[in-house]
């Protein structure tokens, strides 16, 4: 397993992690394939989105150019693919629509999908867009995957409504704030949870809204919440909230709350529109407004019925995707490619 620094620590018996590359640094990123060509490993898997590698259009070039190398270098190449460019509004997670950057997207993209043996996506619309805009057949359907949790128990004399993520200009913050603050002008049992950290992307960008909102005695801001802790956040919360002005791929804390059997308001995107035609439950709002996310909190709020089926229903829908049939998936992948 070739890292980023920013990864956290994990240890297992039967996982070695290297940590050879840097984001923003495309040099490092070339590193890869070193490491790749010294290791020969039977098959070389990416998981990658249009901007895994940092900010600048130059460094995720690079690093999306890596996957079509290693295939002519002659290694067995899979690639989970979590969005493509040319379907995110480019505006929305501040990446200019130039018709430069547009070319550069559709380039590296058909390359990956010429090139490279096997491509998987965790949006199951995605299989036929790839068809109809690059000509890529066969490209195989695997969930995002989740686990089925247990929190603990909810505070029955405070509402709490939770936002959790990687923070950026895209994920709606300013949105939700806006829309606590009109929803606290009518009822005082409620608190909103905002935990996480800032999208790497976007360094900064939560700790602004942080430093604005002091004075909101009802908005609790967290940092980065440890996997040990997670049942810890979810559990506290009656609700859980994902304002998105735009989607970069499936959403992973839909799913997350899925898992802690959490009812879920969420923006009305494809993608989340696809999670619930798909078996999960959520009450979705058109992006970006404030009033309709408000009153939909609130729906949901004053329906504990409501929430309790929603909550069943979402952690129905984690059962059929968990990570051990994921990882059984990805075997299958394997094991077929190795085969060929």
């Amino acid at each position: 397993m070739v890292g980023d620094s920013r990864n956290r620590s994990w240890e297992s018996p039967k996982v070695e992690i290297l940590r050879v590359w840097k984001a923003d640094h495309p040099l490092s990123i070339l590193g890869i394939v070193f490491h790749v060509l010294k290791l020969r490993p039977d098959v070389v898997h990416f998981n990658v989105h249009f901007q895994s590698y940092g900010r600048s259009r130059i460094t995720n070039f690079v690093g999306l150019l890596l996957a079509p190398v290693c295939r002519l270098l002659g290694f067995r190449v899979v690639a989970t693919v979590h969005n493509f460019g040319d379907m995110v509004d480019l505006e929305k997670v501040h990446v200019k629509p130039s018709l430069l950057n547009r070319l550069g997207i559709f380039v590296v993209t058909k390359l990956m999908l010429l090139l490279i043996s096997r491509v998987v996506v965790t949006v199951r619309s995605y299989v036929d867009y790839l068809g109809m805009r690059y000509g890529r057949m066969g490209a195989i359907y695997i969930p995002h995957g989740t686990s089925v949790n247990k929190c603990l128990s909810i505070d029955p004399h405070e509402r709490v409504i939770l936002m959790f993520g990687h923070m950026g200009p895209h994920k709606g913050l300013p949105i939700i704030l806006k829309a606590f603050e009109e929803l606290l002008k009518g009822r005082h049992d409620v608190k909103l949870v905002v935990a996480g950290s800032s999208h790497p992307n976007f360094p900064g960008y939560m700790e602004r809204f942080r430093r604005e909102v002091t004075d909101r005695v009802k908005v609790e801001f967290l940092d980065y919440v440890r996997e040990e802790d997670l049942a810890t956040v979810f559990g506290m919360a009656d609700l859980v909230v994902l304002p998105y002005l735009a989607a970069t791929g499936t959403s992973g804390v839909f799913h997350l709350a899925c898992g802690y059997e959490k009812p879920v308001v969420a923006s009305n995107l494809p993608e989340i529109r696809e999670m619930v035609a798909e078996g999960a439950s959520a009450l979705l709002v058109p992006p970006g407004d404030v009033e309709a996310l408000k009153e939909a909190i609130l729906t949901a709020l004053d329906n504990p019925s409501l929430l309790g089926e929603m909550g069943r229903r979402n952690l129905a829908y984690a059962t059929q995707e968990t990570w051990e049939r994921v990882a059984e998936a990805y075997e299958a992948v394997y094991t077929k490619l190795l085969r060929a």
